[in-house]
This record gives C-alpha cells, structure tokens and sequence, in this order.
C-alpha cells in the first residue's frame, strides 16, 4: 500500500478536515507534535549488539579449532585428519562471520549517518489519540499543529485552506507497521 501524501488541510467554523479523516474542533482536546524514537531491532545502536555477539561467537569457534582440537589427539580411522578440518571450519567461521558484521556496521553508518527523524502529528479527541500526519519535515508539522490550534481556539468563519509542502504523509504507519506514543513524553516508540 502506498503512502497517501496530503496537499491541503481544510479547516472551518466546526471540523477539521486532514485527508479523508475529519475532526470536530469542539472534541480535539490535544493537538501536538511527536518525534518517533526507532526501539527494538530498528534502534540506532541495535547492530552493536549483533557485532559484539558476532564477535564473541566467532572468537569460540576459533578459539576451540586452534586451541583445543590439536590437544584432544583424536585419531580417527578413517583418514579424516581433525585438525584440518577445525581449521577449515574455523577460516569459514571467520568470513562469514566478518560478512555479517560488515553488513551490521553499514547498517549502523545508515541509522547514523543518514536516516532522518522522523515526527507525529498526534490529536486527541475525548481520550483517544489519533495520529493524523507523519513525515520527516518537523517544521511542517509543527506549522500544521499550529493551525489546528489557532483554529480550535478562534474558530475562522469561512473555510481556510492549509496547504502542505514537505514530506509529510497521512496516518500512523511507518513501513508497514504502526506506532503509538507510550508514556507523556514528546516522542513516540517504534519497537518491533
């Protein structure tokens, strides 16, 4: 399913109109602005993680195939020398191993270097929250959420158009999951 990109906002004298979903300005209770906080599998320093166990695991294997393999003296009669063998094992433990944390560190450079963060408009109505908009443009969310204020607290007398520039899109999905703001803090958890 593609994101739905929102051009306008519509406001008048008693809703409030973003994309198809539409909110009377008398229940809006609370209208504000979140930034998504990436937890779980998806958390910046998650790789770190992966390294290190990566790294303690192949460390083992290894260890075990130089170091304790020779000291066991296992002759076997079929011609299959072990320690051969270890050693090969071990070399094939190591690149893949060394793969795989490559694949990790590129991981972490992106959610460093170039994933952006990404924000909420979040309203609530009678107890509910509803996550109206989400992108990438703080500014622009915050604008909006501003609007939507202005609006709740001098309703206009003619319908007012709130036009919208940026990467901004309607709903709570981020991928194909959702997301919901845990505790009072201003930001929302994305765990997976």
């Amino acid at each position: 399913m593609a994101k739905e990109t929102v051009g306008e906002i519509r406001i008048n004298k008693r809703i409030v109109r973003i994309g198809h979903q539409v909110y009377p300005l008398a229940n809006i209770s609370r209208v504000q602005t979140l930034r998504l906080v990436w937890g779980g599998r998806l958390g910046t320093f998650h790789p770190l993680r992966t390294i290190a166990i990566l790294l303690l695991v192949v460390g083992a294997i290894v260890g075990v195939a130089e170091a304790v393999v020779p000291r066991l003296h296992l002759d076997l009669e079929s011609g299959l020398d072990i320690e051969t063998t270890a050693r090969h094992v071990a070399v094939g433990a190591v690149v893949l191993g060394g793969i795989w944390t490559a694949y990790s560190v590129g991981v972490l450079f992106y959610r460093l270097l170039i994933r952006r963060p990404r924000y909420a408009l979040v309203i609530e109505t009678a107890g509910t929250q509803y996550t109206a908009l989400t992108g990438t443009d703080y500014y622009e969310i915050n604008r909006i959420t501003g609007e939507i204020v202005a609006a709740i607290e001098d309703p206009p007398f003619h319908e007012r158009i709130v036009h919208i520039n940026g990467d901004v899109v309607m709903g709570d999905k981020v991928g194909r999951d959702k997301h919901q703001q845990v505790g009072a803090d201003n930001r929302m958890t994305f765990d997976r």
